[in-house]
């Protein structure tokens, strides 16, 4: 063989393991659609799989939250007193004291130093029942809250054009590197070639 031939070999080489991992990130994405190749269907591997993607992404996501009860805890971690002091105000100030100020006799007794008062009481009250009330929201949250659900229709529903430009966005460093190492893995598979070459007798390398 002649000495283009020791450069020719890696070089192609090179050029085909560094096309085919290309090749194989675009089918990550491509086609979108299912293209038939005489027997042969062709989808890019997310879009063909992507309600199958959203199913389990949901079922994972659900167990997860709901098997360590993180979706409690974190309702439980809501401080609600600021909340239910503020409540407390609006709901004596709007709606208490002006029912009590409508009665005949017992309206002309209410002040504000009266409703201050029953502020006060009402947002103790409720601040005493407040875990209370954070494990009934905790509880109905996981009861009823369909996450499951929400998470496989949001998945199954997202848009593949834009998921594929976030996804560059995010991993265009390593989709090169791999792709230059498909190119490096050729070279590599080229220089054996040769070397098997030699081995055998088929190549004779130039003195």
């Amino acid at each position: 063989m002649e000495l283009a031939v020791l450069v020719y070999i890696p070089f192609f080489t090179a050029l085909i393991g560094w096309l085919t991992n290309k090749v194989a990130i675009k089918m990550l994405f491509r086609p979108r659609y299912p293209v038939n190749v005489f027997a042969w269907r062709w989808q890019g591997l997310i879009p063909r799989r992507q309600k199958e993607i959203a199913r389990r992404s949901a079922e994972i996501i659900e167990k997860e939250l709901l098997t360590h009860h993180f979706l409690r805890e974190q309702i439980k971690g809501i401080d609600l007193d600021p909340y239910l002091k503020a409540f407390a105000a609006r709901l004596v100030r709007e709606g208490i004291g002006d029912r009590l100020r409508s009665i005949p006799l017992l309206g002309a007794f209410i002040n504000d130093d009266t409703l201050v008062t029953l502020e006060n009481v009402a947002a103790e009250e409720m601040a005493a029942h407040s875990n209370s009330l954070t494990d009934v929201i905790a509880d109905q949250a996981e009861q009823n809250m369909q996450i499951r659900q929400y998470v496989e229709d949001q998945i199954s529903g997202f848009d593949l054009e834009k998921l594929e430009e976030v996804v560059h966005q995010i991993a265009n460093r390593e989709f090169r590197t791999i792709e230059l190492l498909g190119g490096l893995i050729g070279f590599i598979v080229g220089v054996a070639q040769l070397g098997l070459l030699w081995l055998t007798g088929n190549l004779a390398l130039p003195i």
